[in-house]
């Protein structure tokens, strides 16, 4: 019943992400498909998304972003393993609205 409840449910994410004019699909558990096609993945649920971050991240050498957690205020959740957060802090300036300048490869950034 739960991955039942879990398909469907992203199965109606989609339909109304496509209705927004998004160029989503819902690759279902195939994520070898979705990796291969997609450059984004969001995951049922916190454990998944886990999961699935380290498995593609790293153990087999992808990017993390960090997870947007749905709250009042913005907040990217990241690895502690993952170097450094300059991809997790675009995220969060994104989210909020801001347009960071980011500069070198150790996370600095610059707000003009």
């Amino acid at each position: 019943p739960y991955v039942d409840k879990t398909l469907d449910d992203a199965e109606y994410v989609t339909c109304k992400a496509l209705e927004e004019g998004y160029d989503v699909r819902h690759y279902g558990i195939l994520i070898e498909d979705a990796v291969g096609e997609a450059n984004f993945i969001l995951a049922p649920d916190g454990i998944s998304g886990n999961l699935i971050f380290r498995t593609l991240v790293l153990v087999a050498g992808g990017y993390g972003y960090g997870a947007a957690v749905l709250m009042d205020k913005v907040f990217v959740d990241s690895s502690r393993v993952g170097g450094h957060y300059t991809k997790a802090i675009m995220i969060a300036s994104a989210l909020a609205g801001k347009d960071p300048v980011v500069y070198g490869d150790v996370g600095q950034v610059h707000k003009p």
